[in-house]
């Protein structure tokens, strides 16, 4: 019995042992994946995450403040003083290497971008170089590196600056403007980056693009910061913003009442807006700073000269050929003076001699050139006013001047058609002065095209009533087309409070419309009693005279004609035929 028992419990112990050993064995993987069929779906089981330890790469600075770093990285004058307040310690040997690093960036930039804001900013010495300090070495030395890779903000920044602090890095420009847009990615906000980026932008002539950067460089933590101001006073004046131009550069003068970038800035703006007793105390306050810079003589010669005060202006001038500073500009204006002023064109052709001698190409020189020539009738180095536009046109086909020039001379010449082909093109294009149109009008007379002439002087003088040369544009074109009454109603108004010059012009015109020739010589007569310089009176009196075969007084007035441009071989050869006729 006994036996039978212990059989029974080995067998049942047999029989569990299988049974767990049958399931074990079922749960085990099999030799091959297989794919639970749609019909016989399964839940899976839920993973378990297990936390496994991955090398992270940390950032050179990882050891500075974040908030250090961030107002480094912001790059203003405020920010950057207060991290390197942060950072500063009075124990030099407690720094450490990613602080010493950081520390000499600050004082990077700001001896770079911010150098009005710069003050007490010392940086600790570098004990182990790397790849920053590499870079702001090479930035010191005014390299741009191109070794530096941009993998972070400041390995990005850090080679542009060298654009802010040398000038002959045009080469470089493409490489500074991605480096910097990489910045820019990853601090959009970052107020050095964006100062550089707009700074590149002003030296590739991209002044609307620039502004968009400095603008944004421009909040609230750089409010009144010199070097951004003036970069956006910059970029204005040179997108023709003169008024915001001003008013940003006097604000700057209640900080830097001594500064001569501002200054210059300042009369810049000023005299572009016309106002030339402005521009000229702006002038005066730089002088008293720099006495002896004749740039500023010049400018301020300049300005005298557009007040019509010739005098003073003629001093300073004679001040700079003394100190022997004849600039271009100083020939320019010399020129200029002995035309409007002296009204000596003998001299003034010699200036402007000397002045195409010195400065063959350069293309002021050449146009104030071919108007002397114009005006005198004379060469210039063997060149005619003609030859002397031409090349000025060759070297900008753009200049107003030259082309006016051009047009004078073939109406001179009596070339009517090739200066109306090329008055009708010029006047087409934009910022064009009256003195083209009335030019143009002339010629449209020339070749009676009256209807033009008409429609073009009546626009001019209703927008300019009061205008002197609209009204003689006007008058001209009455008196051309036959509108004698509207002519006559017209100058009958402006004489009584005419100058000398514009009454002379009057009764010069209005000697056209006479009905007689002894009103038409009282006329003529009243205009040199007005303007004995009145050539062209003086010349229709010569006219006058010599068909009524009095040769005599057809003399007496054309020597004057004479006298006043002697030049003009069309003068010189009629005295000389009357010559002939006196001796007869």
């Amino acid at each position: 019995m006994k036996r039978l028992n212990s059989l029974n419990h080995e067998w049942l112990a047999f029989m569990v042992i299988f049974i767990f050993s049958f399931f074990s064995c079922g749960s085990a993987p099999s030799s091959r994946t297989e794919v639970p069929s749609e019909e016989m779906p399964f839940e899976e089981a839920e993973a378990v995450a297990v936390k496994v330890e991955v090398p992270v790469k940390k950032s050179y600075f990882s050891s500075i403040n974040k908030k250090d770093l961030e107002a480094v990285e912001n790059g203003s004058p405020q920010s950057l003083r207060q991290a390197y307040n942060n950072l500063h310690k009075s124990v030099e040997e407690t720094y450490t290497d990613a602080e010493r690093t950081l520390l000499n960036i600050i004082c990077l930039i700001m001896d770079t971008a911010w150098t009005s804001e710069n003050a007490g900013l010392v940086p600790p010495k570098i004990l182990k170089p790397d790849a920053y300090t590499g870079i702001a070495e090479s930035v010191r030395n005014e390299i741009y590196d191109l070794s530096a890779a941009p993998s972070d903000f400041f390995s990005s920044l850090l080679p542009a600056l060298v654009i802010l602090k040398a000038d002959n890095m045009a080469e470089y420009y493409t490489n500074a403007e991605i480096s910097l847009s990489k910045a820019l990615i990853l601090r959009p906000d970052s107020v050095i980056a964006n100062y550089t980026m707009g700074i590149l932008c002003l030296k590739t002539n991209r002044e609307q693009e620039a502004l968009k950067y400095l603008n944004a460089a421009n909040g609230k933590f750089t409010a009144g910061t010199k070097e951004i101001l003036l970069a956006i006073a910059n970029a204005c004046y040179k997108t023709q913003q003169l008024e915001l131009t001003l008013t940003v550069c006097e604000q700057l003068l209640f900080k830097y009442p001594q500064d001569t970038a501002v200054l210059d800035l300042c009369a810049k703006s000023a005299y572009a807006l016309g106002d030339y007793d402005k521009t000229e105390s702006y002038i005066v306050r730089i002088l008293l700073l720099e006495p002896d810079n004749a740039d500023y003589v010049l400018f301020r010669a300049r300005i005298l000269m557009q007040k019509q005060d010739f005098i003073r202006a003629s001093s300073l001038l004679d001040v700079c050929a003394r100190k022997n500073q004849t600039t271009r500009e100083y020939y320019i204006l010399r020129t200029r003076l002995q035309c409007d002023w002296n009204k000596n064109y003998n001299a003034a052709a010699e200036t402007a001699s000397t002045a195409l001698e010195l400065y063959p190409e350069d293309v002021d020189i050449l146009v104030i050139a071919a108007e002397v020539a114009s005006l005198t009738g004379k060469s210039i180095n063997g060149k005619t006013a003609m030859e002397i536009a031409g090349r000025a046109l060759e070297k900008d086909s753009s200049n107003l001047k030259a082309k006016e020039i051009s047009i004078k001379e073939m109406y001179k010449n009596g070339e009517y058609q090739k200066a109306y082909a090329l008055s009708s093109k010029m006047i087409q294009e934009k910022d064009i002065a009256n003195s083209a149109f009335y030019t143009h009008i002339d010629v449209c007379l020339a070749l009676r095209r009256t209807t033009e002439a008409s429609a073009i002087a009546g626009r001019i003088y209703a927008d300019s009533p009061d205008d002197e040369e609209a009204q003689t544009a006007y008058i001209k074109v009455l008196a051309s087309s036959g509108q004698v009454a509207a002519a006559n109603q017209l100058i009958a108004k402006l004489l009584p409070d005419a100058n000398p010059k514009m009454k002379s012009f009057l009764y010069y015109e209005r000697s056209f419309l006479q009905g007689s020739e002894d009103q038409s010589l009282t006329d003529l007569r009243a205009s040199l009693t007005a303007n004995p310089r009145n050539k062209d009176s003086l010349y229709r009196l010569y006219k006058i005279y010599y068909g009524k075969k009095d040769w005599r007084r057809a003399q007496y007035y054309l020597k004057q004609v004479v006298a006043l441009d002697p030049a003009n071989s069309i003068y010189v050869r009629q005295n000389a035929e009357l010559e002939k006729l006196l001796k007869r």
